[in-house]
């Protein structure tokens, strides 16, 4: 039954997590062709401080929460399970609560000193009610993944979108015309209205779920002991995901610096951060709801074979994932490289993104790549190394961002991004072999996807010819292209034997053995 309930949640939260980045991809495509390049890039400025906070609140309560929310449901211990949710909840909804006052009151300094852009202080404004709101539903988030109670998370982010993405449709429009600065202001504001919805849902089926529920005896922990069990877990989760994020927060803070130090003008920075981080990386990023879906799936899967200490099934679901991995990205690579301008161009409308499009494609087989390791090595219980490799490309990108982007431009930030993700790539590739035994298959993983995506670049102008022969639509042209350039890659990919459906199919099967 564990297992049954374990492969429901996976696909309840697969299908929910591809909806939700459907969507927002779409949401930013519209976002972006309403408010320009100069305006993503003022949304990108406050939203690594966003994360930044949301990250740091509310990942190590979650997880602290769905961990001893779990051993207390298998017990059947519902005062347990009450008690431990309802201390998290006032816990983290006070601590955000805090934080938002704080930022609150320093917030004109927080946009002189850190953004340095008067314009961003309205949609930072908008964001401060989102902290408690969000840190909140992460407890009852936490909860219902202790009880694995999937469907309610899906269904209440799901609704956060649909509402974010309709009320911003509604009025970013007449908000635009009182002033760019306005119009991020509500993207920023749709996002806190949305994150209300989420909460609200959750809150309301856990209100239900709590009146049908019976108090049995049994031993009650007390709000101190269920105080202390819960920081006991959450402040090294949080701790990591801290350090994280505020590396992260650094490098797309010092981006437009570093451009405005290489001689751009303030405009065409922010405008390029934009293109970069609000437009093309989302591109690149899309195909990847495959390879996360995969990681999802992959945690429980390997996770269960080594427990069961069965390593052969393991190191084959391992390996055959790594594979996959390799092949979307050489795949997309291809993709994106040799139709870089025409995706963009009917996209985002002629905003010149073609460029960093076709630069970022060749780290396609790092993104896709890094997802899947980290779901074997979340699998395998190596959460640390995880964290160090993280930290370690995030040192590798801020180098690049500080001493070298104002010589070299973006270009040197488009470096800096590959060469540490490589970096980060290898060390978890490292890990995983050291960890289970299991060798590095070149081969199959890297020769056999490369000699296909290589195929896919020089078969492109026959696929675009053959196309332009019966529509003159760009938008129709770029699509079929693309399609097809798609399929020949899955074609070519098992013709060399570089995987098979049946693989595939077999992989994904997570089975009791």
């Amino acid at each position: 039954m564990a297992s049954k309930s374990l492969i429901k949640g996976t696909i309840v939260l697969m299908v929910s997590s591809l909806a939700v980045r459907v969507l927002g991809f779409f949401y930013r495509i519209y976002l972006s062709n309403l408010i320009g390049a100069e305006g993503m890039g003022l949304i990108q400025l406050v939203t690594p401080v966003y994360a930044l906070v949301i990250t740091t609140l509310t990942s190590g309560i979650s997880i602290a929460v769905s961990s001893i929310v779990s051993s207390e449901h298998a017990k059947h211990n519902v005062f347990n399970t009450r008690r431990i949710t309802a201390c998290a909840f006032v816990m983290v909804f006070t601590c955000a609560a805090f934080v938002s006052v704080l930022m609150y009151i320093n917030l004109e300094f927080i946009v002189k000193a850190v953004f340095k852009d008067s314009r961003t202080y309205h949609a930072m404004l908008f964001l401060l009610p989102c902290f408690p709101v969000i840190s909140a539903a992460s407890a009852l988030r936490g909860y219902f993944y202790g009880t694995q109670d999937m469907v309610p998370t899906a269904v209440s982010q799901v609704a956060e979108q649909v509402v974010r993405i309709t009320l911003v449709m509604l009025t970013a429009g007449f908000m635009l015309k009182l002033g760019l600065e306005y119009a991020c202001a509500v993207a920023t504001a749709g996002m806190a209205i949305g994150e209300i919805s989420n909460l609200t849902i959750l809150a309301v089926v856990y209100s239900v779920k709590k009146r049908r529920q019976r108090i049995s005896a049994g031993y009650r922990i007390s709000r101190r002991r269920a105080v202390t069990e819960l920081l006991k877990i959450a402040i090294p989760v949080s701790s990591n995901r801290f350090i994280s994020s505020v590396m992260n927060t650094v490098e797309n803070i010092l981006i437009p610096r570093m451009l405005t130090a290489g001689g751009l003008n303030y405009q065409l920075s922010i405008s390029m951060f934009g293109k970069l981080s609000g437009m093309a990386m989302p591109l690149v990023y899309f195909p990847s709801v495959v390879t996360s879906s995969m990681a999802t799936t992959l945690v429980p899967a390997v996770a269960e074979a080594v427990s069961l200490r069965n390593f052969r099934t393991a190191n084959y679901r391992i390996s055959r994932s790594i594979q996959i991995s390799f092949i979307m990205g050489f795949i997309f690579t291809s993709i994106f490289y040799t139709n870089a301008s025409g995706i963009s161009d009917v996209i985002y409308k002629y905003q010149d993104v073609g460029g960093l499009l076709k630069t970022l494609s060749f780290s396609c087989v790092f993104i896709y790549l890094q997802q899947t390791l980290h779901g074997i090595l979340n699998g395998l219980g190596k959460q640390g190394s995880i964290f160090r490799h993280v930290i370690t490309a995030n040192i590798i990108r801020i180098f690049f961002v500080v001493f070298l982007m104002p010589v070299y431009g973006v270009n040197a930030y488009l470096a800096g991004m590959f060469i540490s993700m490589a970096v980060s790539s290898g060390l978890d590739i490292n890990t995983v072999m050291k960890t289970t035994g299991m060798i590095l298959d070149i081969k199959n993983w890297i020769i056999k996807p490369g000699i296909a995506g290589v195929c896919i670049i020089l078969m492109n102008p026959l696929f675009h010819h053959f196309v332009s022969i019966f529509t003159s639509s760009q938008t129709l042209s770029v699509l079929l292209t693309v399609i097809l350039n798609f399929l020949a890659g899955i074609v070519l990919m098992a013709a060399i034997g570089a995987i098979s459906f049946r693989e595939i199919r077999d992989m994904l099967k997570i089975k009791k053995i």
